[in-house]
């Protein structure tokens, strides 16, 4: 069984399938927050998807982060560090890269495992 989630013309926002649930990239609304803000929209985000798959973030094997400025790496990881305390830590990459815009300062992709 496929579960796509919140679907749009161009792709879905997070899938689950068999025993997987993978996000797309995940950006923040409002760009004129500073890496702490954007961080914590972006998790936000994260959360109400693993929400909608039945999920928590104990689920989480593996998370993805791009950040547009490696000088920010403290400033996320300031808030990301609060946002796992608790649970199960997944395994995480986070490199710099140029995002999709330029105001986007992060971009999360998240997968779990649901079985």
């Amino acid at each position: 069984m496929i579960k796509r989630i919140n679907p749009n013309a161009r792709a879905s926002q997070a899938v689950r399938y068999g025993d997987n649930f993978v996000t797309g990239g995940v950006v923040a609304e409002d760009m004129s927050e500073d890496i702490v803000g954007q961080t914590k929209q972006v998790l936000k985000v994260v959360d109400d998807l693993l929400a909608d798959a039945d999920l928590t973030k104990n689920n989480l094997t593996r998370i993805q982060i791009w950040l547009s400025d490696i000088a920010n790496f403290e400033g996320m990881n300031s808030v990301y560090d609060k946002w796992v305390d608790g649970s199960e830590k997944p395994v995480r990459a986070t490199v710099e890269s140029k995002l999709a815009h330029p105001g986007y300062l992060i971009e999360i992709q998240a997968f779990a495992y649901t079985g």
